[in-house]
């Protein structure tokens, strides 16, 4: 596989879960999203979000939400912001991480000052590998910026409009971070030993979203994902096939009444097992719009 196509188990994490990385503003361009009509003639949108901190990104007006009166996010991110303690589980290990027996002392100096400018000089052997794996496959974060889903929240709580979580932060997280170390180990080693790999990773997944081609994002993502001890079918059974059942069923109630805006992962909607196949089955007519 060539270094442009290594892509992080993070990098999918992220297009799923969300981050609590900011997002930088992007220019106003047209955007895709899929409309949904329901059995019953009421019509929905899904917005595939994409959580990046980098300014490339193109992103709707939140004047988006002028065209309905209800918005449904995938993860209650404003619950973890209020309780990081919940999230502490998911980000330190129970037991120590022996660095310098699993990485090289180059390694090691890598995973070190990726930790520093993520705000962490010391302590690193307490994080789980995979937020170990977070930090050395993206850029550092920028203090300052909001995620674009805390900014869209924040629009519908002004207008008045009902916000529904289809899961807490705890249900996303158990999910990403119930995968096992091994391939994890593989993509610290294969970041910290090549830098410039997540950048050219980062540099495709970019252009195929903004292009809006979500299907070959999604086929880009899945065949990048490392197949070591069966990693690839466990992330894409539990952090997508089997989130993808619970929040079509959550999302139901929203859709019937119709005139919602339903903001999840990009990775959640294409494919056989996917939100929008899964909303096909029910009844659900999709087809593609495109938004300023």
């Amino acid at each position: 596989m060539s270094r442009s196509r290594r892509l992080p188990i993070l990098f999918l994490f992220i297009l799923i879960a969300g981050s609590l990385l900011g997002l930088a503003p992007a220019p106003a361009k047209s955007v895709r999203l899929y409309r949904a009509l329901s059995p019953e003639g009421r019509v929905s949108y899904l917005y595939p979000s994409f959580h990046l901190p980098d300014p490339r990104i193109i992103r709707p007006s939140l004047t988006l939400l002028d065209r309905v009166k209800q918005l449904v996010i995938e993860a209650d991110v404003a619950d973890a912001e209020k309780h990081p303690e919940r999230m502490v589980p998911y980000v330190m290990s129970p037991q120590p991480v022996d660095l310098a027996g699993l990485f090289t002392p180059e390694e090691v100096k890598v995973i070190r000052a990726r930790a520093l400018c993520n705000g962490m000089p010391f302590g690193v052997e307490r994080l789980r590998l995979f937020f170990i794996e977070m930090m050395v496959g993206l850029p550092c974060p920028k203090p300052g910026t909001v995620l674009f889903e805390r900014q869209l929240e924040q629009e519908a709580e002004t207008r008045g409009y009902p916000v529904t979580a289809l899961e807490s932060a705890d249900e996303e997280f158990k999910a990403v971070f119930s995968l096992p170390d091994g391939p994890v180990v593989d993509e610290i080693k294969k970041y910290t030993d090549h830098p410039d790999a997540a950048a050219e990773s980062l540099d495709r997944m970019v252009a195929i979203y903004n292009s809006g081609d979500y299907d070959k994002l999604y086929a880009f993502t899945i065949a990048s994902l490392p197949q070591k001890d069966g990693a690839r079918q466990t992330f894409v059974d539990r952090v997508l096939v089997q989130r993808n059942r619970t929040m079509v069923d959550r999302m139901a109630g929203a859709l019937a009444q119709g005139d919602a805006l339903v903001v999840v992962g990009a990775a959640h909607l294409p494919g056989e097992n996917g939100i929008l196949a899964l909303l096909q089955r029910r009844g659900f007519k999709i087809s593609m719009v495109e938004v300023e």
